[in-house]
This record gives structure tokens, C-alpha cells and sequence, in this order.
């Protein structure tokens, strides 16, 4: 089984130096669809590279000015993945503001899963995906940019956590710009475990390097899983693939 995570950024083709930064910082209020294009295809490839079971994506355009109301999932679903979901992640009236609105959270995948829209009772971006995987509860969310509201979020998302009963995969953009100690709430007193190489950065902004894009899992998965990052040239983040050894997991 396998797990796809990105955050696409988008599709802006921005890939966080500062080249790309100062060059295209116009595709922020308006991005061409020419460039979203070649980047969704860029994503599409990978994709069908890895053909993994489900793809959770972040920040993806519903359709707004900023996209010229393209829908950016449908350039990437075909055949292999006819069932999505794409909802706006803030979950309130902010996502009906004309600043916010397409900004979305979406998966895809290979088959009908079961699915749940949660939110989270702190900050703007709130949308939090979980879908059932077998006996696995696959979770995915983009964290909040201040400190604060995101140990409510890791506080609120936990307990989501330790109530579940089968196996839990928590994939996200955690935002912990101030190091993986930002984690010590979400992990203590638990067996989760933290499945990136701590050396291994997910995330760039010119000169800066940092780990992000983060798997935390309950044990069993982690004895059978390999967590690969992805280079993604059209993105200032890398993708996560999380590859689950099915004969092993089910020993």
C-alpha cells in the first residue's frame, strides 16, 4: 500500500529560492494557466511514476481569480483515480471571502474510501482529512503558521489520535519553524512514532532548510514502512511516499 502527501503549492511553479521568488512573485495575486498546467503535469507524472493508493494533497485551487477558476484536481484525476474529494481548509465563512476562496485541501484515489471532513476548533486553516484505510486511519492537515495555534491543533488532533482503535498515519505540513521539539505534545506518553530521517529537510526558502513535511504512525506501520521524500521543482516543498509492506503489516 502506498501513500502519496504534497503540498503542490498551488501549482505556481515556485520552487522556494529566491530566483523564483523574485522573478515570479506575481503568480501569488494571479497565476497563469500555462504555468499551473506544467506544474499539475510535472505532479501527474510523479504520480503515475510512484502509482500509489491514495494521493493527500495541499493546497490546491478549486477554482478562483488567483487560478483563473481552474479546478486543479482535474487535471490530475484519470482513469486510475476516479474518486476524489476537494473541500476549501479553512471550514468557516473565511473560505467564502474572495481572498480565500478555492484554497483547498483534496485527495484522490484508486478507490471509494470512506472519509471524514473534521476541523479544528483553532486557527484559519482548519480542514483536517481523515480516511480509512482497511484498519488504518489515515489523517492529513495543513498546521497553523503561529506557534500557539498550532499545539492547540497537535492537542485537538491527538486525542482524535488515541481514540482510534485499528492503526493511525498522521501525514501534514506541520509548520514547526521552530524545530522538531514542537512535537514533544503531540508524541509524549504515546507510542507514535516519528517516521522521517530528523536530517532529511522537506522544505525550502532560499538559503533555509527545513523539516515540515512530516509521518508519525503507530509502531506496527512503522516496522513495515519506508518513508521516501520527493523533489518536487514545481513546489517549495518535497512530497512524502509512504510504502506500507502489506504481507508484513498483516503478520
Amino acid at each position: 500500500m502506498k501513500v502519496f502527501f504534497s503540498n503542490i503549492g498551488y501549482a505556481k511553479a515556485m520552487d522556494g529560492g529566491l530566483k523564483s521568488h523574485l522573478l515570479h512573485a506575481y503568480r501569488h495575486v494571479y497565476c497563469p494557466p500555462k504555468v499551473q498546467h506544467q506544474a499539475l503535469d510535472q505532479l501527474k507524472t510523479l504520480i503515475d511514476r510512484e502509482t500509489p493508493d491514495v494521493c493527500c494533497l495541499l493546497e490546491i485551487d478549486s477554482g478562483s481569480f488567483y487560478s483563473s477558476y481552474i479546478n486543479q484536481i482535474s487535471r490530475l484525476m484519470d482513469g486510475n483515480y476516479p474518486f476524489h474529494d476537494i473541500s476549501d481548509k479553512y471550514g468557516n465563512i473565511l473560505g467564502k471571502l474572495p481572498l480565500h476562496k478555492g484554497k483547498s485541501n483534496a485527495f484522490m484515489a484508486k478507490k471509494k474510501l470512506p472519509f471524514e471532513r473534521r476541523y479544528f476548533a483553532s486557527g484559519s486553516k482548519r480542514l483536517v482529512y481523515r480516511v480509512q484505510l482497511e484498519n488504518i486511519a489515515l489523517y492529513f492537515a495543513h498546521f497553523s503558521l503561529r506557534a500557539n495555534t498550532r499545539q492547540k491543533q497537535f492537542t485537538e488532533i491527538r486525542k482524535w489520535m488515541v481514540a482510534e482503535t485499528g492503526e493511525v498515519i498522521l501525514l501534514g505540513d506541520f509548520n514547526v519553524l521552530n524545530g522538531l521539539q514542537e512535537l514533544d505534545g503531540l508524541l509524549q506518553d504515546t507510542n507514535y512514532v516519528l517516521l522521517n530521517d530528523k536530517t532529511e529537510t522537506t522544505f525550502t526558502f532560499h538559503k533555509r532548510r527545513l523539516l515540515l513535511d512530516i509521518c508519525i504512525c503507530t509502531p506496527k506501520i512503522a516496522k513495515s514502512a519506508k518513508l521516501q521524500i520527493i523533489p518536487q521543482p514545481f513546489s517549495d516543498h518535497s512530497a512524502l511516499l509512504l510504502d506500507i509492506d502489506a504481507v508484513h503489516f498483516g503478520n
